[in-house]
C-alpha cells in the first residue's frame, strides 16, 4: 500500500511538472511569436530546443557548488545595473504600452489632490490600477523620477526571494537563468510595465504568510489582515493568490477571531478607497471612471467566479508551500488563458497576436509562481519542504 502511495504521489508530482513546464512555454512562446518578425517560426523552435537542451543539461549535470553561486551573484548584480540602464535609456512616451504613464499619472493626480481615475495618459486611455499598485510606484517616482525602476528593484526582491526558498545555488540559478530566458519578462522591462512586479510582492506576501504565520504564527491575525487587504488592493486578480494562501485558515479560525479579522479588513479596505477615490467630481464620473469596472470587464463574471470558487477548494486541499505556489500559478495562467481562447476563437491569430486585440502581458501574472514551482519541481528530490 506504501509503495502504491508512493508511486501515486510521484505520478502526481510529474504531471503538475509537464503542467508547469507547459505553462512557461506557451506564456513565452506567444511573446516569441508576437515579437519575432518575420522570423517567428524560426525564433520559436530555436527557443524551445534551447529551453529544453539546457533544461535536461542542467539537471544533469552537477558542478562545484562556486560555480552557480558566482554565476548566482554575478547575474543578480549585472542584470539589476543593465535594467537600470535600460530604464533610463528607453523613452517611455515612444512606447505603445502604457502601464508605465497610467501609474504615474495616478501619482501625480493624488499629490496634486485630484482623482486619479479620469485623467488620460500619455496614449490617451485612462488608469486601471488598484490605489496600492498606484502607492507602489510612489517611492520611485519620487526617488527616481520614473516608476519603470519599479521593475529594477522587484527584480531584487525576486533575487532575494529565491536565495530564501531555496537551499543552494544551483537552484537558486536555474530560477535566474528561466527569468532571463524569458521572453515575456525581458519586454516587462524594457516596456517598463509592472505587472510581473505586483505579482513578484504577492509572492513574497505568500512567503512570509506561509513561513510567519501559517507554521510559526509570529504575526497576528489582524496584521494579516491589514496586509492582506493592502495587497489586494494591487489587483483584483491577486484574490486568487490570497485565497488559496488564507480562506483555510480564516475556516479554522474562531468566531471572535473571523469578526477582528473582517473588522481590520473592512475598515483598511475603506481608508484606502477613501483615500483615492473622495475627489471623484461625483458619483456619476465614479461609476464611469473606475479600475475595478475596467479591471472586472476581461471576461464574463460567471468565469471570474469560477476562478475564486476554485481558488476555493484548493485551499483545503494545500498542504505545502510548493503546493500553495502551484496551484496559484496554474490559477492564475487559466484565468487568462481561457479568455485568451475565447478571444482567438472569434477574432483569429492576426487580430489577437499581431494587431494586439489581446494583452499578453497579463500572463505575466502567473510567472513569479510558475518559475519558483518549475524548479522546485525539477530539483524535488533535492529540496526541504520550508519550514
Amino acid at each position: 500500500m506504501g509503495n502504491t502511495k508512493l508511486l501515486s504521489n510521484t505520478g502526481l508530482h510529474h504531471i503538475k511538472n509537464y503542467i508547469i513546464l507547459f505553462i512557461y512555454l506557451i506564456v513565452n512562446s506567444l511573446f516569441v511569436m508576437k515579437y519575432g518578425e518575420d522570423y517567428k517560426i524560426q525564433f520559436l523552435i530555436g527557443y524551445l530546443i534551447v529551453i529544453l537542451g539546457l533544461s535536461i543539461s542542467y539537471i544533469k549535470i552537477n558542478l562545484k557548488d562556486l560555480f552557480y553561486k558566482s554565476l548566482f551573484w554575478i547575474g543578480v548584480i549585472l542584470f539589476f545595473f543593465f535594467s537600470i540602464y535600460l530604464n533610463d535609456k528607453v523613452d517611455g512616451n515612444s512606447l505603445n504600452v502604457d502601464r508605465w504613464s497610467a501609474m504615474e499619472i495616478g501619482i501625480k493626480a493624488i499629490f496634486n489632490g485630484q482623482y486619479p481615475y479620469n485623467i488620460p495618459d500619455h496614449m490617451g486611455q485612462e488608469s486601471s490600477n488598484l490605489p496600492m499598485l498606484i502607492v507602489l510606484g510612489m517611492p520611485f517616482y519620487l526617488l527616481f523620477g520614473s516608476v519603470g525602476y519599479l521593475q529594477c528593484f522587484s527584480f531584487l526582491l525576486f533575487s532575494y526571494l529565491i536565495f530564501k526558498i531555496f537551499d543552494d545555488y544551483k537552484q537558486r540559478l536555474a530560477v535566474l537563468i528561466l527569468l532571463f530566458l524569458s521572453p515575456s519578462y525581458l519586454w516587462e522591462v524594457y516596456v517598463k510595465s509592472d505587472l510581473f512586479s505586483n505579482f513578484v510582492v504577492i509572492a513574497g506576501f505568500t512567503y512570509l504568510i506561509w513561513n510567519k504565520f501559517l507554521k510559526e504564527k509570529a504575526i497576528k491575525p489582524e496584521a494579516i489582515s491589514f496586509l492582506t487587504a493592502l495587497i489586494l488592493l494591487t489587483r483584483l486578480s491577486s484574490v486568487i493568490p490570497l485565497t488559496i494562501l488564507l480562506f483555510k485558515r480564516f475556516y479554522d479560525f474562531s468566531i471572535k477571531e473571523k469578526l477582528r479579522f473582517a473588522i481590520v479588513f473592512v475598515l483598511t479596505i475603506s481608508a484606502v478607497v477613501y483615500i483615492f477615490f473622495h475627489n471623484a467630481p461625483n458619483f456619476e464620473v465614479f461609476i464611469k471612471h473606475n479600475p475595478f469596472i475596467i479591471q472586472g470587464a476581461k471576461q464574463p463574471l460567471i468565469l471570474s467566479l469560477s476562478y475564486v470558487v476554485l481558488a476555493l477548494i484548493v485551499s483545503f486541499k494545500v498542504k505545502s508551500f510548493y503546493e500553495i505556489i502551484f496551484w496559484a500559478g496554474a490559477l492564475l495562467f487559466v484565468c487568462v488563458f481561457v479568455p485568451f481562447l475565447m478571444f482567438f476563437a472569434e477574432y483569429g491569430y492576426t487580430d489577437m497576436i499581431t494587431n494586439s486585440f489581446f494583452d499578453l502581458s497579463f500572463f505575466n501574472m502567473c510567472m513569479p509562481f510558475v518559475m519558483i514551482t518549475l524548479v522546485w519541481g525539477g530539483f524535488k528530490n533535492n529540496i526541504k519542504e520550508i519550514k
